[in-house]
């Protein structure tokens, strides 16, 4: 292969994959954290992402021709334990770190229904960057396309949020509708990236907190910002995976988990979790 050959079919649907997957996580994690008003809000550490790839092994095992309604039927998989903890949270009214103790749950349990699956030698759970085609660019494109765009159709909403139920009544926001809607264009967002890149832990925690530690708290700005950061962030981290120690390859996933660990760390010593934000 030439190397024109290797940019075209390799390098070039890897950095367009990353640009959308890291700008699809990071607008999923600024919206689940605005929806359920919690700054450790992450669609991996909720459960989102494992509810996502359960169901996409499940499409695989019972419908492998039916390869392009996959983020559609992954964002159903995400839904379920974005639903369950946002009935929880409406219930039990938890402290943000019940919240996450909760996720990291259901995080456990879907882990271990997709170990369960990858028994089955054909079937495997997608690994990060390596290896994409431009079928899985068209297929990204048009998920982050239909993703990005609803939530900016969304960004003067997403503000509103943050109101008390009683103010929100006030002005006619009909806040828990909202928090639905948007919640689940954050689960699309990132069940749809899950399912084609698998999971990418910390970089919807990561990118918005420091967006909002640079430009404040107004999501109108929040948000294009983490969609710009975030895909150069994963770009980035694709990168310094494939050049640290060549010809050995480390997985983006691997650095941003080294990376992400010790900033969830900060922000729970920081005080950060009792930051409405």
């Amino acid at each position: 292969m030439s190397n024109v050959e290797t940019i075209i079919d390799l390098r070039l649907p890897r950095i367009i994959i990353a640009l959308c997957v890291g700008a699809m996580l990071s607008v999923s994690g600024a919206l689940l954290q605005a929806v359920l008003q919690n700054p450790l809000a992450e669609a991996q550490l909720l459960g989102v992402s494992s509810g996502a790839l359960v169901m996409r092994m499940i499409l695989v095992l019972m419908t492998p021709h039916l390869f392009f309604v996959i983020p559609l039927l992954s964002f159903i998989g995400g839904m379920i334990p974005f639903l369950l903890l946002f009935l929880l949270s409406l219930k039990f009214n938890f402290q943000p770190t019940r919240m996450i103790l909760i996720g990291v749950a259901m995080y456990a349990m879907l882990t271990g229904l997709l170990d369960l699956f990858a028994q089955n030698p054909f079937l495997k759970i997608p690994q990060g960057l390596n290896m994409k085609t431009w079928n899985d660019v068209k297929i990204i494109v048009i998920s982050a396309s239909i993703g990005l765009v609803i939530t900016l159709l969304l960004i003067s909403k997403v503000n509103l949020l943050a109101l008390e139920d009683k103010q929100a009544n006030n002005l006619g926001f009909h806040i828990t509708k909202y928090r639905l809607i948007i919640g689940g264009v954050a689960v699309f967002l990132a069940s749809a990236s899950s399912a084609i890149v698998g999971p990418l832990t910390f970089v919807g925690l990561i990118i918005p907190h420091i967006v909002r530690k640079l430009i404040g708290s107004n999501y109108k700005k929040v948000i294009p910002l983490s969609m710009i950061l975030g895909g150069w962030f994963v770009v980035a981290t694709d990168l310094l995976g494939r050049t640290l120690h060549p010809p050995l390859e480390i997985p983006a996933n691997v650095i941003m988990m080294l990376i992400g660990g010790p900033v969830l760390i900060y922000l729970i010593c920081k005080g950060a979790i009792n930051d409405a934000n």
